[in-house]
């Protein structure tokens, strides 16, 4: 059975970009939604805007060292 191995970092610079992209937009929505509510945080928009920083990690990482791609 062959070992099977996930790929955090995006294969192509075009997926990073698109990466980033989707991670900026998630971002600012989710600090957008988090500065218009009042008293509880939504959990949901906290998640989304840990995830969108995540991306946008990966993203730079991908960008910034080619040959980390895909790995």
């Amino acid at each position: 059975m062959a070992e099977r191995r996930w790929h955090l970092i995006p294969a192509t610079a075009t997926l990073c970009w698109l990466y980033l992209g989707i991670g900026a937009v998630l971002l600012v929505t989710s600090i957008v939604t988090l500065t218009g509510t009042e008293g509880r945080m939504p959990a949901l928009t906290v998640v989304a805007a840990v995830a969108a920083v995540a991306l946008i990690a990966l993203s730079v990482v991908g960008l910034a060292r080619p040959k980390l791609r895909g790995r």
